[in-house]
Order: structure tokens, then C-alpha cells, then sequence
């Protein structure tokens, strides 16, 4: 399968990005080719210092990035992404789109701010062409441990979309990242939920002085 990764050059795209190199082929994805291709070149280096299979983690731009592939994951925050997303619309074909956008702004806490859709996944939907299938996920990993490629992740994953098809696709390349347990959440209008535990885990975590909260239903 081939991946691209918008925001690949960030801390949550590298830890996609050597997750699923192992099985598939990645693109890192940036405005910038330079930065993209550096990145993507530091990814393989970890991974082949740890004597880990890699598949092949290229660098390029955004365009050449989303063209031909099979799964677009959006590592970009939300105050980006929605003008990134309607330059790139004619880039889009039928692929996978994984959302991990949360709308949120900070005064003293960190507070959800859906758009009048009332997720970032709905929204995201709105923009791209009807071909594409949008699915909502990972929006709880903790980046610094998601780029660590041999650490065991004991996360749910809860994943939302209007395409079963695309839902399933998404259920199996999580399961690829050792220990994540995917969870059907149902269809895309569920999505505000997840989004909106992102800002309500951060400010859980500053009150009560912990790090790298994630999710797990027992």
C-alpha cells in the first residue's frame, strides 16, 4: 500500500511514517521538498539503526505526495489545514483520507472549537471531492511514543467513517502498529466526540502533572 503523510516533517507524521514503512511504501509530505526529503531520510536512518525492515520512506512535496496513492493521513493542525486541503482538492482521486484534526484553542485551558459542521472530520469531508473517503482516527497517540518504532502502544484507537470500506482499510493498518487495539465508532458523525476528548486529555494531564495520555476501554 502506498501512504503519504501531510505534516510528515512533525513529530505525530514521523512516528506514522516509521510505524508503517516496515510494510509499506511512505511519502513525507511538506511545502518544501528540501525539508521533506531531510526528514524522510532521518526516518530511514532510525529505522535502520535499530535493524528494523523499512520499506522505502521517500520525501516530496504535497502535490506529487497525494497523487497515486492509497491512504493520505493529515498530520497537519487545524488552523492549516483547511486552506491546504482546498489547493490541494485537485490533487484528490478516490484515495483514503485519515483525519487526525482537532479544532481547539487554548485561553487558560484547552478548549474544543468544532466548525459549524461540527467536526474537522465533516468539514474536511465538505471540501474534498465526493470520490474521496474520509476517515477519523488517532487523535489520542501520544506523538513522542508513536515515533519510538519499537515501543508498545497499549492505546484504542476509535475509528469513524461513512465508507465501511475505507473503516476496515483503516482497522488493519492499525493493527499493524503493535499493541493498537482499533474500535468502530461508527459513522463520521460521531467524530466530535473523539475529536473533543484531544483538548479535555491535554488539560487532564496538566492539571494532574502526567504526559503522553491516550485512550484504553476496559
Amino acid at each position: 500500500m502506498k501512504i503519504a503523510i501531510l505534516g510528515g516533517t512533525g513529530s505525530i507524521g514521523e512516528g506514522f511514517a516509521v510505524r508503517w514503512s516496515g510494510k509499506h511504501e511512505v511519502s513525507v509530505c511538506s511545502r518544501e521538498i528540501d525539508r521533506a526529503v531531510k526528514a524522510a531520510d532521518e526516518y530511514t536512518g532510525k529505522l535502520l539503526e535499530k535493524g528494523l525492515v523499512c520499506c522505502g520512506i521517500t520525501g516530496c512535496t504535497n502535490e506529487v505526495g497525494i497523487k497515486d496513492v492509497d491512504v493520505v493521513v493529515l498530520s497537519v493542525p487545524y488552523q492549516g489545514v483547511i486552506e491546504l486541503l482546498k489547493s490541494l482538492r485537485p490533487c484528490f482521486k478516490d484515495q483514503i483520507v485519515i483525519s487526525l484534526v482537532v479544532p481547539m484553542k487554548k485561553n487558560k485551558w484547552f478548549k474544543y472549537t468544532p466548525p459549524k459542521q461540527g467536526s474537522a472530520a465533516l468539514e474536511i469531508k465538505d471540501i474534498l471531492p465526493k470520490s474521496v473517503k474520509v476517515v477519523s482516527a488517532y487523535h489520542n497517540i501520544s506523538a513522542k511514543k508513536l515515533a519510538i518504532p519499537d515501543m508498545v502502544l497499549d492505546y484504542d484507537v476509535v475509528v469513524c467513517s461513512d465508507d465501511e470500506d475505507a473503516k476496515k482499510v483503516v482497522m488493519e493498518i492499525t493493527k499493524e502498529i503493535k499493541n493498537l487495539r482499533p474500535l468502530d465508532g461508527g459513522d463520521l458523525g460521531y467524530s466530535s466526540m473523539i475529536e473533543s476528548l484531544t483538548p479535555f486529555l491535554i488539560n487532564l494531564a496538566i492539571r494532574n502533572g502526567l504526559s503522553d495520555l491516550g485512550l484504553k476501554f476496559l
